[in-house]
């Protein structure tokens, strides 16, 4: 359809108008843009605040109601969840509080995933988190006592038994003392013996456990810990503070020195049961060759080899829990 000449003058006339009509509607969309994108910034920012992990939702009540066990004249708390068919003892890492463990998602999603198929209790042992404290450290010989008394109370009489970490070694003389009650071992990120020395040359140096201590409090751990843990999830000040409430550096100092002392590795051709080990190709805690030479010395044992540097998050792992699954399913 051709323009009317009236129509082709007004437009020629008003050149300029037009011209500043159509810059102006430009300027408005920039502005509506900006408006939308500036809402959408601040409401991710606002959810990330929202969902980042503070001290106060830390250390709230664990959603799993705290049970105790009676050992020595000191109470063991513990905490059941799940419903499954399989009965499953976790013994914790270096230090634990079932409350923290509740709250802080490497843990809570890792336990979440295998309460799915089992009935799932995890414990503080002595002198840790929410049991009795204790003026000196424990023994191996007082911690296997801390399982025994968690498994009678829960009335466990035949178990699955997972050690994460420190939990290792104190899980592994369990299942050597109490044979007929082991069903298996699921042994996670943990060794027979932390220490180097001159018969165990993969272990880790006295320097290495030594700077635990002096590094303690200070979040320079982190992405040794929980690598998966963000600062978007949890800022620095607030990993000080998670690490301070865990424990003070004079209780980590005696801790790092009873895992120097640790060494179970006579027993390990003795283990009856079947075992599961599953490490982190990069675990800077354990490092995977404490892992693998663990798996060879086991009889009756798999090994599972999970891509990633975590050293406890197996939430982010399924082929892990998968495996933990099915050889729980085989060796019920």
């Amino acid at each position: 359809m051709e323009l009317t000449p009236n129509i082709v003058a007004w437009l020629s006339g008003n050149e300029s108008f037009l011209s500043g009509l159509a810059a102006l509607i430009v300027i408005i969309g920039f502005i509506g843009t900006m408006l939308r994108s500036f809402n959408s910034a601040s409401k991710e920012s606002s959810e990330a605040a929202h969902s980042r992990l503070t001290l106060k939702n830390l250390t709230a009540p664990s959603p799993f109601p705290i049970e105790l066990a009676n050992v020595d004249g000191l109470n063991i708390a513990f905490n059941v969840q799940g419903h499954g068919k399989h009965n499953l003892l976790v013994t914790p890492g270096i230090i634990s509080n079932l409350h923290i463990s509740a709250n802080l998602p490497p843990i809570a999603d890792t336990m979440a995933s295998l309460a799915k198929f089992s009935k799932l209790v995890n414990f503080d042992k002595r002198g840790q988190g929410l049991s009795d404290p204790t003026p000196n450290v424990a023994t191996l010989s007082q911690r296997i006592k801390d399982i025994e008394a968690v498994a009678d109370t829960v009335s466990f009489d035949n178990f699955f038994l997972m050690g994460i970490s420190e939990g290792g070694p104190m899980s592994i003389q369990f299942a050597h003392e109490n044979p007929t009650r082991v069903k298996g071992l699921i042994l996670f990120g943990t060794t027979a013996k932390f220490l180097r020395d001159d018969d165990y040359s993969i272990g880790l140096s006295e320097k290495a456990l030594d700077a635990l201590v002096q590094n303690w409090g200070t979040a320079m751990t982190r992405d040794i810990f929980f690598p998966s843990i963000t600062e978007d999830e949890m800022d620095t000040a607030t990993y000080k503070g998670f690490e301070k409430l865990l424990a003070d550096k004079k209780s980590m100092s005696q801790i790092v020195e009873y895992m120097k002392t640790l060494d179970v590795r006579k027993i390990l051709k003795s283990i009856s049961c079947p075992s599961l080990v599953v490490h982190f190709t990069g675990d800077l805690a354990v490092p995977i060759r404490m892992g693998r030479n663990l798996s060879r010395e086991l009889p009756n044992c798999e090994f599972v080899e999970v891509a990633g540097v975590d050293h406890c998050d197996l939430a982010k792992a399924p082929n892990a829990i998968k495996a933990i699954q099915d050889f729980m399913i085989r060796n019920n």
